[in-house]
């Protein structure tokens, strides 16, 4: 029996080494693998992944940043900007041909498309390019609200970008660039956003690529130790769910449950008489992002103080 699409899920491409990018156009997803050049169309439903550039992949390696805007890829490369003209869908031309578009002082990380406006980010300026698709000249220019390399994306009147070092998802107005919220994300490492649009719902849902390294036990049979601690690539893309109240100023992202114990380990000691000894530790405190739900002892019961 096939197993059914349900609603957003956790993306593993296959393959893949370091996602660098990704861009929804309608039910496809398109990415960018950074270190083998690969410009990847997904399956989000399967997972199934096709590499569209087989013959083009050198000219693609150490690509960071993707953006669709109609049939036109939009990429950064080093200091560059480019974009090719019929790059996706029925109308690619196989072969992509790159055409320049602007050049930046420092390397180009994210790119986004809205309209006739580009948005490169700058990590070496802390700084957001806008430009003009027409004229190829700058228009203005934001402060990056992050410190690490950043990944972007447009959505409607906002801006959304990731910081990888700062593993947070910032939310900015596109006409001013002014930080609206920001939302820690779950895992490590995301280097690139993008919206789906579920053509069933009219929703939308924002999923954040992860791109990194895990540990993992190797069954090496060759070796006088069979199995030994290493690391391989891991890269996925996951569902960001998250809350904004805009009038108390808070917002959230997607809720985990935290199980964490306290135990203080006595060692024998002389026998002393203590009078009145009370131990005492302070619990988590309850906020908009956190809430304690359950307490429980180890030990000797407790009394809790409000």
């Amino acid at each position: 029996m096939q197993k059914q699409y349900s609603g957003p899920r956790t993306i593993r491409p296959i393959g893949v080494a370091s996602l660098h990018s990704i861009a929804f156009s309608r039910e496809i997803l398109y990415a960018i693998d950074k270190n083998r050049g690969f410009l990847l169309e997904i399956d989000p439903k399967t997972d199934n992944t096709t590499v569209i550039n087989p013959f083009q992949t050198n000219e693609f390696i150490d690509v960071t940043g993707l953006a669709l805007w109609k049939d036109t890829l939009w990429l950064t490369r080093e200091n560059e900007v480019y974009f090719c003209l019929n790059a996706i869908g029925n109308s690619s031309e196989g072969r992509r041909k790159w055409q320049h578009f602007f050049t930046l002082p420092y390397p180009a990380d994210g790119i986004a498309v809205w309209e006739s406006t580009v948005y490169v980010t700058c990590q070496k300026l802390g700084k957001i390019f806008v430009l003009d698709k027409n004229t190829r000249q700058q228009i203005t220019g934001f402060y990056a609200p992050g410190i690490g390399f950043e990944n972007i994306t447009v959505q409607d009147e906002e801006l959304w970008l990731c910081d990888r070092e700062e593993q947070t998802v910032y939310c900015l107005e596109r006409a001013t660039g002014k930080v609206k919220f920001s939302v820690l994300t779950p895992f490590e490492s995301p280097t690139g956003l993008a919206f789906y649009l579920d053509i069933n719902t009219g929703e939308r849902q924002l999923y954040v690529a992860y791109a990194g390294d895990e540990l993992y036990i190797r069954d090496d049979p060759n070796s006088e130790k069979q199995y030994e601690l290493s690391k391989r690539d891991r890269s996925f893309i996951h569902p960001l769910y998250f809350y904004y109240n805009e009038q108390e100023k808070y917002a959230v992202s997607n809720v985990f449950l935290i199980e964490m114990s306290y135990v203080e380990e006595l060692e024998p000691l002389d026998e002393v008489f203590l009078e009145d000894l009370e131990w005492r530790i302070a619990l988590p405190s309850e906020t908009h992002r956190q809430k304690v739900r359950e307490i429980s002892p180890i030990g000797i019961p407790f009394t809790e103080e409000i």
